[in-house]
């Protein structure tokens, strides 16, 4: 049973959008049925113990309440601190695609060499575009893709400065290493 549908749709989109970037391995029905289940739990444990020591159990409610609002901020702390760790490291990333491709490499193994441990939770990002260019997706469509899961405007910008650059040819380890320090000056 998906339990989100009872929030508005404006609140449930950006939920389970955080779900998503918070690097949660659920679905967002699986894990607001988990949270929700918890809360339920719990709300269930404190009214039981307010029942008899004569507490009012509309605190209870308010238990319930605060929970719902503890892991919602709680998800979306998470996605962002795990979207601001890729904003970082996407510099790096872009620095490194062009290094490979200045030693000969091609654009998608290019992109798919700067996938790196310390580039944590990038590299999960760049793996999996990586899976969609190898099963024949096109390496534009698939950095799009890449783009709309981490949900960075600074990093779709960038996508699509480098998309462009595909498309209209031209040297791209210049393109993508003056991107880099562009993106670094501007954090600096």
């Amino acid at each position: 049973m998906n339990t989100l549908k009872i929030y508005p749709k404006k609140i449930r989109e950006a939920y389970e959008a955080n779900i998503l970037n918070s690097g949660i391995n659920k679905t967002p029905e699986r894990y607001h049925n988990l949270v929700l289940r918890w809360a339920i739990i719990i709300t269930l444990i404190s009214s039981t113990i307010f029942y008899f020591t004569n507490i009012s159990i509309f605190y209870s409610f308010i238990i319930l309440f605060f929970l719902g609002f503890f892991f919602y901020f709680k998800t979306s702390l998470k996605a962002n601190s795990r979207i601001k760790k890729m904003e970082e490291s996407f510099p790096d990333v872009i620095s490194l695609m062009a290094s490979n491709l200045r030693s000969g490499t091609t654009i998608d193994k290019a992109f798919l060499l700067s996938a790196r441990k310390e580039f944590y939770p990038l590299n999960e990002e760049i793996l999996k575009a990586g899976r969609e260019i190898t099963t024949g997706k096109d390496i534009s469509e698939a950095m799009l893709n890449m783009a709309k899961r981490i949900n960075s405007e600074k990093i779709t910008k960038t996508i699509r400065v480098i998309i462009s650059g595909l498309k209209t040819g031209g040297n791209m380890s210049d393109l993508l290493e003056q991107t880099s320090r562009n993106m670094k000056e501007k954090e600096f």
